[in-house]
Parts: structure tokens; sequence; C-alpha cells
């Protein structure tokens, strides 16, 4: 059993070594499943604690039971593996365009991925410049109100109604809080490729962004230009920095397989 530091949950680590007992178990023995005694036996715990744990991870669709009582992974694991794989292909295509793209416009390029409702930051290139963006890889934003947001949101109107439905929260003064103004930015996003972030999400930071497209022609992903309001007028926005960033985001698109009908 693992243990030392008391920071890390048992329960959380108990859970785990009965996913990780059916898993092992499934790869040694051509994906059979695994009865509770068995689960028992390899993890040391009563059967009382095995089925709780498999009651849970049954419960989140980790793992899934069969007609016959036995657990095998369940589809959860399936998402979890391709959300992986997605986001560390995507990184690795985008890294070199992301290097390049700051490089030529000394600003700071994001990559972002769809997470819920809410744009997750994944990759950063910073600016060379003192004055830059602070937002960390690992952080998160809304969709309505950042350009990387608005950018996979223009493609993605399935997600519209749940976003106005949980409300627009104004988190600076030029949050955009109308439904009716919201959508027509995300209509105008559509027909010039790039969306903006006008001091929306932070106070005297602009932003332009534009979607990526996978080869299911889907778009989960977009590729920003961040930098502080003084530096990036809107006019800089809409004639340099916009087609600059849509560009980079058709070649990245493009090595991920996107054809463009």
């Amino acid at each position: 059993m693992s243990g030392g530091n008391p920071a890390i949950s048992q329960t959380a680590i108990r859970c785990l070594e009965v996913l990780q007992a059916v898993s092992d178990h499934g790869r040694a023995n051509s994906r059979k499943g695994l009865a509770l005694k068995d689960v028992v036996e390899k993890t040391g715990f009563n059967s009382s604690t095995a089925y709780r744990y498999l009651q849970t991870l049954e419960q989140y669709g980790l793992l899934q039971k069969d007609a016959s009582g036995l657990y095998k992974l369940g589809l959860k694991v399936v998402e979890l593996y391709h959300a992986f794989t997605d986001g560390n292909d995507l990184r690795q295509v985008a890294y070199e365009h992301m290097l390049a793209l700051s490089k030529e416009t000394e600003e700071t390029v994001y990559l972002g991925i769809l997470d819920g409702l809410e744009v997750f930051y994944i990759e950063r290139v910073d600016s060379p410049l003192p004055i830059r963006p602070h937002t960390q890889i690992g952080g998160r934003n809304k969709l309505y109100c950042t350009g990387l947001g608005k950018a996979i949101l223009s493609q993605r109107p399935d997600l519209l109604n749940r976003i106005i439905d949980v409300g627009l929260e104004p988190l600076t003064a030029n949050t955009i809080t109308d439904p009716e103004r919201l959508i027509a930015q995300l209509q105008e996003c559509q027909v010039r490729g790039f969306a903006l972030d006008d001091m929306e999400n932070e106070s005297e930071v602009r932003c332009v962004a534009a979607p990526l497209f996978n080869e299911r022609r889907q778009v989960t992903a977009a590729l920003s230009i961040s930098g502080p309001a003084s530096r990036m007028p809107i006019d800089r926005l809409v004639d340099d920095l916009g087609p600059k960033v849509q560009v980079t985001a058709q070649h990245i698109s493009k090595m991920l397989g996107y054809i463009d009908a």
C-alpha cells in the first residue's frame, strides 16, 4: 500500500489500486474481466471495501461490469486516452509554429483547448518584451470573454445556449454581457476567421485568436496572440495580428489532418 505523504488521499490511492488491478488483469488475460473475489485477492482489501471502490469506479465510467459480474475498463478510460493523445499531439504540432509567430510579432502566443464551458491553456510562448500577459499554462478562462474562447465558440453553436443560460458574468468593464451582442461578434468571427478580446477578460490586455480544426473538421482548440492594450490597438489586431494568427492556425490545422473543402 502507498503511503508517507499525509496530504495524499489514501481513499483515492486505494480506489486507483483497484482500477490498476483490473487494468493489469485485462492486459494479461486478453481483456477478460475481473471478479470481486479476485480484486480482493489482488489488493488485500476486504470484500465490502473492494466492492465500494468498484461501485465508485463504475459510477464514473472508469470500470464497467458485464452480465457475468466481471469488471473491465470502462468507456471513460477511452475518453481520457483520446483527450491525452489529442492534447499532446496538438502541442507537439503547434509549438514550432507558436515560436515562429511569437518571434514575428514579439507578442505572447497561447494555445488553449475546450474543457467544458471553459478554455484550458496548454501551451504558451512568451513575448520577449518586459510587459506581457500572465495567464499560466494550466490556467482556465471563460469562453465568452476571451479570444481563444470566442474563436472556439464561433465554431461550436452547440455550446452557446448553455453559456447564455449560465449567464454572461462581467469580468471587466468591457465584458460582453448581452447575448445578442455576443452572437453578433461570433458571427463576425466566422466571417473573418478570427476573434477579438478587447480587454474583456483582463483590463488593459487585448487578444486575437483563431480556431484550430482537427481531421474530423471539429474545433476543440484555438491559437491566440495576446499583449498589453498599449501595444495592441484594435486596428493592429484586425489588420495585422488577426490575419497572422489565422494563417498560422490554418497551417496547424492542416498538420492535424484538417482538409478544407
